[in-house]
């Protein structure tokens, strides 16, 4: 399974989590990335699976544009157990956005980490 996802922006944190052997790996950062800072497992985790579950239902468009240039950049990229998105934004979201945030925040509490929208 792939899952990689990006939010930031000029100004603001910027939050990068990528999955790798069965572990997210998760980055808090200002300004220029750093390594992958905190591991959370996700076997058996009740929130990852709530999230999976989710994102089958998603249907997103490939690109969420805006004509403003500075701002929040977003990126997702799921691919496995029939979830496939990939799709960007960059100062638009999709409509249901807020609740993956939701649902995403539950897994990342255990890191101490919350991403804002």
């Amino acid at each position: 399974m792939t899952f990689d996802f990006y939010l930031g922006g000029y100004g603001r944190d910027s939050y990068r989590l990528t999955l790798n052997n069965g572990s997210l790996s998760c980055s808090q950062y200002y300004g220029v990335p750093t390594e992958h800072d905190k591991i959370i497992k996700i076997s058996n985790n009740e929130h990852w699976e709530k999230l999976l579950s989710f994102l089958k239902n998603c249907s997103w468009e490939e690109v969420y544009d805006s004509t403003i240039l500075d701002g929040t950049q977003w990126e997702l990229k799921v691919m496995g157990r029939g979830i496939r998105i990939n799709s960007y934004g960059s100062n638009v979201y999709p409509d249901n956005f807020d609740v993956f945030l939701l649902l995403l925040n539950n897994i990342l509490n255990e890191a101490e980490i919350h991403i804002d929208g």
